[in-house]
């Protein structure tokens, strides 16, 4: 009876796990109510259908899985026939601040500037502990053995504050120091910087520090062997500090009669030898050390002499010195290297291999003994590579022709069987799919046993399952040795891959957690699968870098819960940042002086990443060199601002369209007018690919130009424009790109049609063409050459003609005119300098010309650039360019070469660049222009 019982029971608590699982409705109960609102917003999303009870429990599981709870219990409570999730939950608190820690005592220490807990933290009382534990060892570590560390939690309304109080109570003092040596230097040296410790807290570590930096020193000195022996003695709460110097004898090191060796290439050598034997050297020791640092550097037969004397000092130390005479020596060149026992490749092939890789010494056929040691496991790497798993190579013999200072090498190598591959198997999947897969490998049946290659067709394997639908397929013997199997005579290999496929995942329920503000359609839209489809590895890694991308999540997690079968679930859990954001930026530009920029940015508004933002910068120019001599000479301190109001929203109307609205107030000084400029207009963009981006701007502007020089220059425009742009991303990276190419095309249209003004002063009426490319070649993995240039035309467009003074009534209004600035400057030319067009046999500024025809604009930029490190290039650049009125005549570019540092930043570089022009030229009043210049940018070229 009680068995057939327990069979009933085990069979319907069977049932009821496999069964459908409802949750009708989710109770929290939460002691943290400000939070709990968010926590609560959460949990209501177990509120749905679970194909078993087990089911609801994975996913509770991961629900839970969450720094911030404390305390988590639940029942599931039948009522009527649907099932209610009560939830019993207690949230950890926030450490909402943590105050300056309070020092009691009269003496103060340096405190640890990283601690355990953080601000906005969850509370964690460990965490605080081990911030309480390191503060008292600090202490410690600064001669207070007594120190005390106390710490007050003060709970908030929504976490808590934290304080801690140090009591330092009384240091162990430094009550004298006494120094013990032979060498009477020594003693007075070590004693001045040691006595100023006496009467102060004994910092233990401090003074281990001073001692390994006095051991460095004196060790600079010569005393190479020097050695310190300290013993502390305390009585109640001071120490007294014995210090005994040991081995106290110095060297000096002096070469003559080269021009090979410095003394202090000499002095590091040697000095470092003496330090890692702990002993003094003979004669023939140092003699065989040089000897062999000529043989790096290429020389061989050296006739070196060594003379030891000892003496004493002015201090009475005792000195050796060692007179070191390089009486000949010989750099020998090669007269020929030459492979035995290689049949796959000739002797110009491995010949090729041995330059490919060559150091600067061995390029030149010098003798490199550490080269010629390394390509032996250049030319191992080469021949496995290409099958030879067995290949043996001898040492390489160098044999020395002392009459003809020359050298030959000898390579022997033993090629052995080449090893191809004879089978390739995977087992634990069908044969049409093994099929697909093995076409996909590099290694291949019948071709040759490459194990770097195969390495990465493993990983290739996985990576085509897990895109086949199958998430957790993995190769099970990647590290057995069953994998790889070789004949006897390493003729040939069988590869047998094991694979466990798992199953397919098959999108159930998409469940999105920790979005308090983001409405789940902007998560939903950004991900690239649906319910039903089948789940790949690199879409949901793609799902992810979207939702990252979005700027609005701190971090996001995408996790496969199985809910079945072959379905499972999708949990997406983020972490919104905060939306808000304040800049502040001084700073201050070559070409626009002192600045200050502001920047007020609110984010995601309505839960849709929606992003309005009011930008501005304040700027005075203490360069007036962009005016005309005029203004230059007569103008009044004017501030400069720009101001603007940007609303962006990506995906408008759920399509794939971004957009971007601008307002925008500006006050700017040109060449010969200053002026006055409102802006409205809109941008409408959208990515058809990850490469390529298709955009549209509509602009109405109004500008208001004075302070002119020429007075056709004052009065107000109206121009309205349009402008259709295409633009092609090859590059590998937005800011600063290491490969890859850049081309943007773009086409501005302004005339009546679209708000320009038609008056009969003046009718605006002209197309702009403006092409900009950019490449970037990797040459080596510190190297990059970049190269940049653009090309634009402007053209009036109207029909109209002269009115009756022969004025044109058609132009291009100058402040649309191009100029060669930002981006495009030629660097090491003012920008008066630069905008200069011929106009008959005399020059003007362009700001001066009258363009009622067409004007173009040329820049060409070539810059190599060496990565000194991830966040700063040292580069060399020429740059070429020049505007034109009517015709272009490409042998009047203006040019210059120099030499640019640049700091990567978020946003792009900082750029220092200074130009020096090829070919200085006089203007019109015979005035020479400036040698160069220097120019600060960022986030240009």
């Amino acid at each position: 009876m009680r068995i057939i019982i327990l069979s009933l029971l085990f069979t319907l608590l069977s049932n009821v796990a496999l069964a459908k699982f409802d949750i009708r409705k989710v109770q929290l109960n939460c002691q943290q109510s400000s939070r709990c609102t968010d926590i609560e917003s959460v949990f209501k999303s177990l509120e749905r259908s679970f194909s078993s009870y087990e089911h609801f429990q994975d996913v509770l599981k991961l629900y839970v899985a969450n720094e911030g709870i404390k305390m988590f219990s639940y029942d599931v409570l039948q009522v009527n026939n649907d099932f209610v999730l009560d939830i019993d939950i207690q949230l950890r608190k926030v450490v909402l601040e943590i105050n300056e820690p309070i020092i009691k005592g009269n003496y103060t220490f340096e405190l640890p500037s990283i601690i355990p807990i953080k601000q906005d933290d969850y509370f964690n009382l460990e965490k605080v502990k081990s911030t309480q534990r390191l503060y008292r060892d600090s202490a410690k570590d600064a001669g207070f053995e007594r120190a005390k560390v106390n710490y007050s939690i003060e709970e908030l309304s929504d976490g808590v504050s934290l304080s801690f109080l140090i009591d330092l109570g009384l240091p162990t003092i430094v009550d004298n120091v006494f120094i013990v040596s032979k060498s009477s230097f020594l003693k007075q040296f070590v004693n001045a910087r040691l006595n100023s410790y006496i009467g102060k807290p004994f910092a233990v570590q401090q003074f281990k520090s001073e001692i390994d930096e006095l051991k460095k020193i004196v060790q600079d000195f010569g005393y190479y062997l020097v050695d310190f022996e300290i013993k502390y003695k305390y009585v109640e709460k001071k120490v007294t500090l014995y210090f005994n110097i040991l081995k106290a004898e110095r060297f000096v090191f002096n070469v003559e009669k080269n021009n090979v060796l410095s003394n202090t290439q000499v002095k590091s050598e040697l000095s470092s030898l003496f330090m890692t034997g702990q002993r003094k050297l003979t004669k023939e020791d140092i003699k065989l050390n040089l000897l062999e640092k000529l043989e790096k550097y290429g020389y061989k037969f050296s006739n070196l002499v060594i003379h030891e004397t000892s003496q004493k000092d002015k201090f009475g130390d005792q000195i050796t010195y060692y007179k070191i005479d390089l009486e000949s020596t010989v750099k020998v060149k090669s007269r020929g290297i030459l492979f035995k026992g290689n049949n796959f490749y000739n002797q110009d092939e491995l010949l090729s291999l041995y330059r490919l890789h060559a150091t600067e010494q061995a390029k030149y056929n010098y003798y490199d003994p550490t080269y010629i040691e390394n390509f032996v496991n250049i030319l191992r790497e080469k021949y496995i590579q290409d099958g030879y798993v067995s290949v043996w190579l001898d040492k390489p013999s160098v044999e020395f022709d002392q009459k003809k200072k020359s050298f030959f090498t000898v390579f022997k190598i033993r090629e052995g069987m080449r090893t191809m591959i004879r089978t390739i198997r995977l087992q634990g999947v069908e044969d049409k799919m093994s099929f697909e897969i093995r076409r996909e490998l590099e290694s291949r049946e019948g071709k040759h046993f490459n194990p770097v290659v195969f390495k990465n067709d493993i990983d290739k394997v996985e990576s085509l399952l897990r895109n086949m639908g199958y998430y957790y397929a993995k190769v099970t013997n990647r590290k057995g040795e069953s994998i790889v199997r070789y004949k006897t005579d390493n003729s040939s290999v069988d590869i047998t891959l094991s694979i466990e496929l798992g199953k397919k995942i098959i999108a159930g329920d998409i469940i999105i957690v920790g979005n308090r503000k983001t409405r789940k359609r902007l998560i939903k839209r950004e991900i690239s699968f649906d319910r039903g489809d089948l789940i790949s590895s690199d879409e949901l890694k793609q799902s992810q870098l979207n939702l990252l991308s979005l700027g609005i999540f701190s971090s996001v997690q995408i996790k496969p819960v199985s809910r079945s079968e072959d379905i499972s679930d999708i949990l997406i859990f983020v972490r919104e940042k905060d939306f808000g954001l304040f800049e502040v930026a001084p700073g201050v530009r070559t070409d626009i002086g002192l600045k200050v920029s502001t920047a007020v940015t609110y984010n995601n508004l309505e839960g849709m990443n929606k992003r309005i933002s009011f930008q501005s910068t304040i700027n005075r120019r203490f360069d007036l060199n962009a005016l005309d001599d005029e203004r230059r000479l007569s103008s009044e301190v004017l501030l400069e601002y720009d101001a603007s109001v940007n609303y962006t929203e990506n995906k408008i109307l759920r399509s794939n369209v971004d957009a971007n609205m601008t307002l925008t107030q500006a006050r700017k000084r040109f060449y010969s007018y200053d002026a006055d400029i409102q802006r409205v207009g809109y941008t409408l963009s959208q990515d058809f690919t990850r490469w390529f981006n298709v955009s549209f701007r509509q602009q109405l502007e109004r500008i208001s130009q004075y302070n002119a020089t020429d007075p056709t220059n004052h009065g107000q425009f109206q121009i309205g424009s349009i402008t259709p742009s295409v633009t092609f991303d090859f590059r590998d990276r937005a800011v600063n790109p290491t490969k890859g190419a850049l081309f943007d095309l773009s086409y501005e249209i302004a005339n009546p049609s679209v708000l320009s003004q038609e008056e009969d002063e003046l009718t605006i009426d002209y197309y702009k063409f403006i092409s900009r490319n950019r490449f970037y070649l990797p040459i080596t993995d510190n190297l990059v050459f970049a190269f940049s240039t653009t090309y634009g035309i402007q053209e009036t467009m109207s029909s109209k003609g002269l009115n009756s003074n022969n004025d044109s009534v058609v132009r291009i209004p100058s402040i649309k005119v191009f100029r060669i600035a930002g981006s495009d400057m030629v660097r090491g030319f003012e920008d008066d300098e630069i905008n200069r067009v011929d106009i008959g046999d005399e020059t003007a500024d362009i700001g001066d010309v009258e363009v009622n025809r067409r004007a173009y604009m040329a820049n060409i930029k070539f810059e190599p650039r060496y990565f000194l490190s991830d966040s700063m290039i040292m580069g060399l650049f020429y740059d070429a360019g020049r505007v034109f009125v009517d015709n272009f005549d490409k042998s009047k570019l203006r040019s210059s070469v120099g030499i640019s540092f640049k700091y990567v930043t978020p946003v792009g570089t900082l750029d220092f660049d200074y130009g020096i022009k090829l070919l200085r030229k006089r203007d019109s009043d015979g005035k020479l222009d400036s040698p160069g210049r220097l120019h600060v940018s960022i986030g240009f070229f």
